[in-house]
């Protein structure tokens, strides 16, 4: 580096040069709407929170933790036990004999 680009730099990068930066960039947070203010303050990880969601992968289950991945619905009619479910234990013996 030459004498010239570095006097350059040097003067480019003077605390009155970085103080106006940040002035500047606090006036437009200001006058930012306040939800958009709330959401940018709160930073990346707190603008969405999404909860686990089940799914398949290569046919087998996963729970994904992120909650990015297309959640697994079953299709209607395939729960043969829930009627049994609300049963007490008691009941589902008298029905099921040979359990």
């Amino acid at each position: 580096m030459n004498q010239e680009s570095s006097a350059e730099l040097a003067l480019a990068l003077s605390r009155r040069t970085l103080l106006k930066h940040f002035a500047r960039a606090g006036a437009a947070f200001v006058m930012l709407p306040r939800a958009l203010r709330d959401v940018l303050a709160a930073g990346p990880s707190a603008a969405q929170v999404r909860p686990p969601v089940i799914s398949f992968y290569m046919d087998r289950p996963y729970l994904d933790h992120t909650g990015m991945a297309i959640p697994y619905f079953w299709p209607r009619g395939t729960h043969s036990g829930a009627p049994l479910a609300r049963l007490s234990e008691e009941a589902f013996r008298r029905a099921q004999l040979y359990v």
